[in-house]
């Protein structure tokens, strides 16, 4: 087996600046795709392709909003003009604002569901046809364990929204089947990124990840990527409308 499986693939990653978009990113130049970097930071993000770059790899940074629609689709254009198409894509961007039930404003529930789910399915609809024009690929959308099982620290706007990109991914891998082109999504438990570091110091992360995860420990960011390597591998090539949980053994509840 090839340590370069991805060779002549082109990839896109969204939130590629920081935690697991970066990882993903990084692992799949590490096996030979030019991957399209994808964030709202634009210094990481040109710093990341400084990096890919540097190591040998293929890259290039596009700013996008991807709640925006116009700017999924000169996303996905600048895989066209700058790599000749796509083959790859991991949606991953989501983030949470506000607490509660009750207490939650509109505003924080329109923005959590706008990065959170309207962002993949805005990706998914400008992807899927590249991806059939390059003859098929695999996406991998980021989901969490919020959609599964109740997470008090998770507002229920964020909890809805991972549980609607499970559904969407579901729906879409077999709308695209006949297609060559695989649908899966992963969910994380609690992962040492920024967002995680944000809201919760190490001792916190050390307690709810033993309280959680039966195998005890927080998950980090490379793990996660691995889970989105083999779902875009041929190690996957059966596997669509899946929904991989990466969460040290935590289960619904």
């Amino acid at each position: 087996m090839t340590d370069r499986p991805f060779d002549g693939k082109v990839a896109l990653v969204t939130g590629a600046a920081a935690g697991i978009g970066r990882a993903a990113t990084l692992a799949f130049a590490a096996r030979g795709a030019a991957v399209v970097v994808s964030d709202i930071d634009d210094r990481a993000g040109e710093a990341l392709v400084t990096e890919i770059e540097t190591a040998g790899g293929r890259a290039c940074f596009q700013r996008a909003d991807v709640t925006a629609e116009a700017d999924t689709v000169a996303l996905v254009a600048r895989a066209r003009t700058t790599f000749g198409g796509l083959h790859l894509a991991f949606n991953n961007v989501g983030f949470s604002w506000g607490q509660g039930v009750r207490e939650l404003s509109v505003k924080d529930w329109d923005r959590t569901v706008a990065v959170s789910m309207r962002a993949p399915w805005l990706c998914m609809k400008h992807e899927l046809p590249l991806m059939r024009e390059s003859g098929g690929g695999a996406i991998v959308n980021t989901a969490s364990m919020a959609g599964i099982a109740y997470a008090p620290d998770a507002n229920i706007a964020y909890s809805a929204a991972k549980a609607g990109v499970i559904q969407m991914t579901r729906y879409a891998a077999n709308a695209v089947a006949a297609d060559g082109i695989r649908v899966n999504c992963v969910s994380p438990g609690l992962t040492r990124t920024a967002a995680v570091e944000r809201f919760l110091d190490a001792e916190q992360q050390r307690k709810l990840a033993a309280q959680t995860q039966p195998i005890g420990r927080i998950i980090e960011p490379a793990e996660i990527a691995d889970a989105v390597m083999w779902l875009c591998s041929s190690g996957a090539a059966m596997v669509t409308g899946e929904n991989i949980c990466v969460a040290g053994g935590q289960q619904a509840r």
